[in-house]
């Protein structure tokens, strides 16, 4: 039995797994870019989604909204883009936040049963935007291999989205240059 005082901390070590246990449906790692809007106060914030579901998603982000707070969520991942409005169910200051979606559209939840679909391993990921392939044929052949490679690997394992990827050889071509 350790000695050490009880914290007075609000956040118990099972608020984690009461939250799982609350969820409508299962969520999936997944990462992409996103951009909420506090309706309210129009607020932005980009943050990075970790994981997702049909019903919400968790976002790591530094800066919280409170729980409650009423969004419009715009998530970019390959060459889709999903949006809905929802509210912040649960935050963690300088870690995250847990959102849920409002009932969503019907074009806006196959967005999201694809990216689901591809997490799982059902279908294959988005081939790559055109703008990631034209910044990959502008190297030479040997680093246009490597680096064409490892973001693909990147990108398939979503690390990193089609967007990202294109910005990341973007840059790398114009260092390239100077």
């Amino acid at each position: 039995m350790s000695n050490l005082p009880k914290s007075n901390s609000n956040y118990s070590s099972n608020a984690s797994s009461d939250v799982a246990e609350r969820r409508a449906s299962e969520r999936f790692p997944f990462s992409a870019v996103t951009e909420i809007v506090d309706i309210a106060s129009a607020t932005r914030i980009t943050a990075r989604v970790s994981d997702i579901s049909l019903t919400g998603c968790y976002l790591d982000v530094i800066n919280v909204f409170s729980p409650g707070t009423k969004i419009q969520i715009n998530i970019r991942h390959g060459s889709l883009q999903f949006e809905a409005t929802g509210a912040v169910v649960y935050s963690l200051p300088g870690m995250g936040m847990g959102i849920t979606f409002n009932p969503v559209a019907p074009d806006m939840a196959s967005v999201l049963k694809r990216w689901i679909a591809q997490v799982r391993g059902d279908i294959a990921p988005i081939e790559a935007s055109p703008e990631l392939n034209q910044a990959i044929h502008s190297y030479p052949k040997v680093e246009r291999h490597v680096i064409g490679r490892l973001i693909g690997l990147m990108m398939q394992k979503n690390m990193l989205t089609a967007y990202e990827g294109t910005e990341l050889l973007k840059e790398l071509l114009l260092n390239a240059k100077e």
